[in-house]
C-alpha cells in the first residue's frame, strides 16, 4: 500500500473528537438533569390549580365552601367529587401524597390547598386565599 493512499483516522483526530463529545456532554447533562423534577413540580402545581377551580365552582353553585361550619380542619376532596374527575387519583407526582384543603377566614370565605407531605408544601407551594404561593 502506498503511503499517500491510507484511509481511516489518525489517533489525534480520534482524541479530538472524543474531547469535543466530552465537552458537549459536560454542558448538556447538567441542563437536562433536573427536567423530570421540574415536570413533577409543574404537574403538582397544575393539580392544585385544578382543585382550586373545583372549589370555586362548588362555591359558585352552592354559595359556600364544603364543610364550612364544621371547623377549620384539613379535609380530603371527597365533598366536591362531582366537580372533579378521578379526585382520588390526584396526588403529588413527586411525593405521592394526596392533597387536602381547609376553609379559613372570618366568614369562611377563603381556602387553602396543599399537599399532605412537608416536601410537597416546601417544594411546590400551596394555594392560599385562592392564589398560588410559589
Amino acid at each position: 500500500m502506498a503511503p499517500g493512499n491510507r484511509s481511516g483516522f489518525t489517533l489525534v483526530e480520534l482524541v479530538v473528537v472524543v474531547v469535543v463529545i466530552g465537552i458537549l456532554a459536560a454542558i448538556a447533562i447538567p441542563k437536562f438533569s433536573n427536567l423530570s423534577e421540574q415536570a413533577e413540580t409543574q404537574s403538582c402545581r397544575h393539580n392544585m390549580r385544578n382543585l382550586a377551580s373545583a372549589l370555586q365552582m362548588y362555591y359558585g353553585s352552592t354559595g359556600n365552601y364544603p364543610h364550612t361550619n364544621e371547623g377549620r380542619r384539613w379535609r380530603k376532596f371527597s365533598a366536591i367529587e362531582e366537580y372533579l374527575q378521578n379526585w382520588e387519583q390526584l396526588e403529588c407526582p413527586s411525593c405521592g401524597t394526596h392533597y387536602r384543603y381547609r376553609i379559613t377566614g372570618r366568614n369562611y370565605d377563603t381556602f387553602r390547598i396543599r399537599g399532605w407531605n412537608r416536601n410537597c408544601r416546601r417544594n411546590h407551594g400551596m394555594y392560599r386565599n385562592g392564589m398560588p404561593t410559589w
